[in-house]
């Protein structure tokens, strides 16, 4: 039985038109464009729940997951 058609990449155009029209969205980078500090660290740091006041405890713990980040390459 032939099918119809070659089945291959997609080609950009009917990529970006399948992009723009379906719900399946491609992953967002985890450094955010012109961002400093990685998705992956503020969702750390927001999972640690320290406490607001104490920015010293912030501090050393945003360092520490960027020294972890630095380690893993990424």
């Amino acid at each position: 039985m032939a099918w119809g058609g070659k089945v291959g990449r997609m080609s950009v155009k009917v990529r970006n038109h399948f992009l723009r029209t379906s719900n399946r969205r491609l992953p967002e980078p985890d450094l955010p464009a012109g961002g400093i500090v990685p998705r992956s660290v503020m969702r750390e740091l927001q999972l640690a729940q320290l406490p607001i006041p104490d920015r010293n405890l912030y501090t050393s713990k945003l360092v520490q997951l960027m020294q972890a980040i630095e380690k893993n390459g990424g």
